[in-house]
């Protein structure tokens, strides 16, 4: 029930931080197994949406961590460019969302990719509606601005 109820929210913010699907679903994977593991440390079953949230950021930090050792990170572009995009469009919008500030990208893609309403983003991100929409306002009017730039 966990997962069918969660599992496209943590998806969307994993693929937010990692730019990448496939490593998305990878740490996706290892969020509920940790999950699993980790069920007698959820106080609250009503915030598990929450819980798993602050998961997923935590072990969206760790892959980046991981990965800084082996090598260093390539920018953006460079990786926008690497993925499977087989779209040229898709692959500017998803390099101008890495390019957004954390809270920005993880409300963006909790709308847009997860198809959450204001409300719904406002309680995964434990913000209130008002600032969810600002930050979507804000968000949209950045990514029009990276594209814009990006197009020229």
């Amino acid at each position: 029930m966990l997962v069918r109820d969660h599992a496209s929210a943590v998806l969307g913010l994993c693929i937010a931080h990692v730019k990448n699907f496939h490593d998305g679903e990878d740490i996706m994977q290892d969020v509920f197994l940790k999950a699993f593991t980790r069920l007698d440390t959820l106080r609250d079953h009503a915030r598990a949406r929450q819980w798993l949230l602050k998961i997923a950021r935590r072990m969206c930090i760790d892959h980046f961590r991981k990965r800084r050792t082996r090598r260093p990170i390539a920018d953006a572009e460079a990786v926008a460019a690497r993925a499977d995009y087989s779209n040229e469009h898709m692959a500017r919008v998803h390099a101008a969302l890495s390019k957004l500030p954390d809270g920005y990208r993880d409300t963006i893609s909790l709308y847009y990719l997860d198809g959450h309403d204001c409300a719904g983003v406002a309680r995964s991100l434990g913000i209130s509606n008002a600032a969810v929409r600002r930050r979507l306002t804000r968000a949209r009017l950045m990514l029009h601005e990276l594209l814009v730039e990006d197009k020229s």
